[in-house]
């Protein structure tokens, strides 16, 4: 069983449900999609639980002996990856609060620019396109759908 994995489903469960509850409170327009992406990030973080739990509970694993240094490099990478996680999870709170001190553009490049440099799997050229994607589909959601107003720069340039 990946802990990670296991970590980061029950976590996308919890933030979902926060921001569901907060959508409630907004009007009924501006709503929608934050009631969609909650349910929609509470599915797939209750698909990442179900994968990880139920292999478990339908098989016991069999365990066969690994050579001391496949072991020891198992024992390294598994204690790694849950630091990983929580580690992205302090820095999504940081960025949370940074969004209104430096506003959406610069939060959000500076956040994917650290959480995939830590994370490690992407190439910089994916992950620069993944990150000019986001931002344009969420500055076109929520300012020209939604016509909601988003700090984009900090506060000083605004």
């Amino acid at each position: 069983m990946n802990v990670s994995r296991l970590v980061l489903g029950v976590f996308a469960i919890g933030l979902a449900a926060t921001f569901y509850i907060a959508a409630l409170g907004y009007p009924d327009k501006a709503a929608n999609m934050p009631l969609i992406y909650s349910v929609v990030v509470a599915l797939l973080g209750l698909a990442m639980v179900a994968q990880e739990i139920l292999p478990t509970l339908r098989h016991r694993q069999v365990v066969v002996e690994k050579s001391s240094a496949v072991a020891d490099a198992d024992e390294q990478t598994s204690r790694r990856r849950p630091w990983k996680a929580m580690l992205i999870f302090v820095l999504a709170g940081l960025y949370l609060y940074s969004i209104s001190v430096l506003g959406y553009l610069i939060a959000t490049v500076g956040f994917m620019v650290i959480a995939l440099g830590i994370v490690g799997h992407v190439s910089w050229r994916f992950a620069a396109m993944g990150i000019v994607a986001l931002v344009t589909v969420v500055c076109a959601v929520f300012i020209s759908f939604l016509g909601l107003p988003v700090p984009l720069l900090p506060p000083l340039f605004s």
